[in-house]
């Protein structure tokens, strides 16, 4: 369901969207806008996550219970070698 919103947005940042939109045939300037913060939104959860990953790799109780996960698997990894 759209909704509409308005937005103050500095003035040659909508002429450089509206320039891309009609030049990149895109459906309308809510479309690319839509898109571009659908994208950032992405990129911004992504970014958490890799935060978090990178958070939990220097965490002594984390990297613990991988080593432990990878000590319990250590017999069934080996089975896949021929």
């Amino acid at each position: 369901m759209s909704v509409k919103a308005t937005f103050a947005i500095d003035d040659g940042v909508l002429q450089d969207a509206r320039d891309y939109v009609k030049n990149n045939h895109f459906k309308s300037l809510s479309a690319f806008v839509e898109r571009s913060i659908r994208e950032e939104l992405a990129r911004l959860r992504q970014e958490k996550i890799r935060g978090a990953l990178f958070a939990a790799g220097n965490d002594p109780l984390f990297m613990a219970d991988v080593m432990e996960i990878q000590q319990a698997f250590v017999h069934t990894d080996n089975e896949a070698v021929p």
